[in-house]
């Protein structure tokens, strides 16, 4: 039995979104836990625009690159990220620039995007590779070592260093790394008050921790001429006005978790598929060894091999896993009547998956990547880690810099497996990796001498 969001006009030419029935509870926990599945049966019953629900709300599944291109890209104005955000997080990010649409978004997300120009970047990659060169060579060897963790804290001491201008001891960074995971975990609270010891509770109390934590930090920055993107913008002047303390704190908190939360996934992703195939790490080791010992940013590019891995594995992990907006007007998706308030959600692990955009969608197979012949009959959001449209990540390219880095380094000096029949979750839904993989690290006996 099916259900539907609502009845178009008679004169609009508009089909109804469609969608199965279920209880409330039931649907919440299949669109949070097992977003993947959902989006199969959802795909194999109503299409690529389907109903369900979420935490009492409509919510709409639109699958396909098709879908999520329409929806990103938004020419008439008809969608925003502010109202779906507000509801799922805006007691934890309130006004950073994952709560702004149209013109406040663009005013802010310019500012912000001063930080991620190329010759920025270069500059970030001198004092980022020191920092993974010794972070690296203190890795763990052995058996069950947990990668992610190794790399979470790496990426948030990088973010902490380059965005904010600090560097924190151990316990100050575990405090900060376990607020923005409390913050990003309380948006998928399914208890939406503060119960003591509750993810929404944690979630609260985590704010305020960074509030102070960011807002001790503005009136340093404020006088100093630092050039991290906090000491920028204290700087910067929106319609020749400075942003406010509130507007800077409210950035940073985004920031921080965002800058080190898609690195994460993208390193234990690409490490997790170097782990599980042999040959793919060997032939990576022979790019990298041709390289000198410490590199640059440009020696970037000649990584293209690593580039590759990286593209495939977050391609089945990627780092911004669902693309939500909500309809601000009456509104049409791909034909269908989306009436104003409905959510709609891009599940964009699973339109990683759609085997007739992928074939054999679930094989990791970094080829598909290498030549314009793959590419040459796929739609240009079937690929989209890191989302699409205005609101595409803009530290992507920041994230890219660091994985390629870590690999760089990671393979001249470790060799890494898991067990073949070991499989990592697939991170299709959540918005943390919260699942790492108990890798065997081996130092390598040889290491090239090149300068």
């Amino acid at each position: 039995m099916s259900r539907v969001l609502s009845t178009p006009p008679p004169d609009a030419g508009l089909r109804s979104v469609r969608g199965p029935r279920h209880l409330p509870l039931i649907s919440t926990l299949k669109l949070i836990r097992r977003p993947a599945d959902l989006a199969v049966s959802l795909r194999r019953g109503y299409g690529d625009i389907a109903l369900t629900s979420a935490l009492g709300r409509n919510v709409v599944v639109a699958q396909g690159p098709a879908a999520a291109e329409e929806l990103t890209l938004n020419r008439d104005k008809a969608f925003s990220t502010e109202p779906v955000y507000e509801f799922a997080l805006g007691r934890f990010f309130q006004r950073g620039v994952l709560l702004m649409d149209f013109e406040e978004h663009h005013r802010d997300r310019r500012i912000m995007q001063q930080a991620f120009t190329p010759d920025r970047l270069a500059s970030y990659h001198r004092a980022l590779e020191a920092r993974i060169r010794e972070s690296i060579r203190a890795l763990p060897v052995g058996p069950a070592v947990d990668l992610r963790t190794v790399f979470k804290d790496l990426t948030l001491d990088i973010a902490l260093e380059v965005f904010a201008g600090v560097e924190l001891d151990h316990v100050e960074a575990a405090e900060i790394n376990r607020a923005c995971v409390d913050l990003i975990e309380a948006g998928g609270a399914l208890i939406r008050f503060p119960v003591p010891g509750l993810r929404w509770s944690r979630g609260l109390r985590s704010r305020r921790q960074l509030e102070v934590f960011f807002g001790d930090l503005v009136a340093v920055r404020r006088s100093g001429d630092g050039n991290d993107l906090m000491s920028e913008l204290c700087r910067a002047e929106v319609d020749g006005q400075r942003l406010s303390d509130a507007a800077v704190i409210d950035h940073m908190i985004f920031m921080i978790f965002a800058a080190h939360d898609t690195a994460t996934i993208a390193l234990t992703a690409t490490a997790f598929e170097l782990a599980k195939s042999a040959e793919w790490q060997d032939r990576v080791r022979s790019e990298v060894q041709a390289l000198p010992e410490t590199i640059t940013y440009e020696d970037l590019t000649s990584m293209p091999l690593a580039e590759l891995v990286m593209k495939e594995a977050i391609r089945l992990r990627p780092p911004v896993p669902v693309l939500p907006r909500a309809a601000v007007k009456d509104t049409e998706l791909c034909g269908f009547h989306i009436p104003e308030g409905t959510f709609v959600v891009v599940l964009v692990g699973a339109n990683h998956r759609i085997d007739d955009v992928w074939p054999d969608p679930t094989h990791f197979d970094p080829d598909r990547f290498r030549t314009s012949e793959h590419d040459a009959g796929r739609h240009r959001m079937a690929w989209m880690p890191f989302g699409g449209g205005v609101h595409k990540c803009m530290g992507m390219n920041f994230a890219r810099m660091e994985v390629l880095t870590v690999l760089h380094r990671m393979l001249r000096e470790y060799e890494w497996s898991v067990p073949q029949d070991f499989s990592m979750p697939a991170e299709d839904g959540s918005l943390t990796v919260n699942t790492g993989f108990p890798a065997t690290v081996r130092r390598r006996s040889f290491r090239p001498s090149c300068a």
